[in-house]
């Protein structure tokens, strides 16, 4: 058994996550009157920090709506609404953890209007031979635990029940190898950090 598989193991993992639906962070009410006034609408992409009382230590927009009105309304709805339950190490222990979502600003009265969904990104992309089944493309994801220096110290499926073993461990080998990223607190100081990955492997063409 490798280590990196001992590791996966022993680990129970938990990534931070909203206390509540996220549907509940916007509604048409909050769409900026000058997006409005310019009719603008568009995805924005976000990402938190999650300090281990549950709080927002850091909003990032990772995908621009176009629209500077709309990605910061974006912002400021999260940090004032926004409620999550802390993530926690192997050792069930509060520390900092990230969430990754999407909102869809759609102008009031269009099918739907401004709603929530969680889209998450492909961290890693891995070639591989054959998949089971004869698929040609699985995604795996990943709760990771980064240190202060960015890299994984413990990794798990995200949802053990709807994983293969064999594709979560050569996805958490691959992403201690290859994949790192520091996370730095409110201050500027790096801190570890519990989330979540997604490692897409798919066959490469003959």
């Amino acid at each position: 058994m490798t280590a990196l598989l001992s590791i996966m193991l022993a680990a129970t993992l938990v990534p931070a996550m909203p206390a509540k639906s996220p549907g509940y962070w916007l509604s048409d009410d909050d769409y900026p009157s000058g997006a409005l006034k310019r009719k603008e609408e568009g995805p924005v992409a976000f990402s938190l920090l999650i300090s281990p009382t549950g709080r927002i230590a850091n909003c990032m927009i990772t995908q621009t709506s176009g629209s500077a009105d709309l990605d910061e309304r974006t912002c400021a709805m999260i940090a004032s609404r926004g409620r999550f339950k802390a993530a926690r190490d192997e050792n069930a222990a509060a520390t900092y953890g990230s969430y990754r979502g999407m909102l869809y600003w759609r102008l009031p009265g269009k099918l739907g209007g401004p709603s929530y969904r969680y889209v998450p990104p492909v961290d890693m992309t891995l070639q591989v031979k054959r998949l089971p089944g004869g698929a040609q493309e699985e995604r795996v994801t990943l709760t990771a635990k980064f240190d202060q220096t960015g890299h994984v110290t413990a990794c798990q499926a995200f949802n053990p029940d709807q994983s293969s073993a064999k594709l979560v461990e050569v996805a958490c080998q691959q992403t201690q190898q290859f994949f790192s990223s520091v996370t730095a607190d409110a201050d500027g100081r790096p801190v570890p950090i519990v989330q979540q990955l997604t490692v897409k492997f798919q066959v490469a063409a003959p």
